[in-house]
């Protein structure tokens, strides 16, 4: 496993707990299996593909994702609506 691989494990877990969501949840959303989202947040060596779909994913529910800021990690920038969100819970 490399650093970028756990890096967006790391991402994905996150924007999940940002946004209240299952791995069932964001399976379904991205049209995945439950199963790769799980590996995928274990640190497999997800495709391009696997990634730019997920992070649309996250952006259409409020989570913008910035890759490789800083270098070789992710920022995660939540709209006010997810932080409202958060904030009731």
């Amino acid at each position: 496993m490399n650093i970028e691989d756990l890096s967006f494990a790391i991402t994905c877990r996150t924007c999940r707990a940002l946004l209240g969501w299952s791995q069932k949840e964001l399976a379904d959303r991205s049209e995945m299996a439950m199963a790769s989202i799980n590996r995928l947040e274990q640190g497999s060596n997800p495709t391009m593909n696997t990634v730019r779909k997920i992070v649309r994913v996250f952006q259409d529910a409020g989570v913008e994702v910035i890759q490789d800021q800083p270098r070789g990690g992710f920022t995660l920038i939540a709209s006010a609506d997810v932080i409202e969100r958060q904030s009731k819970q």
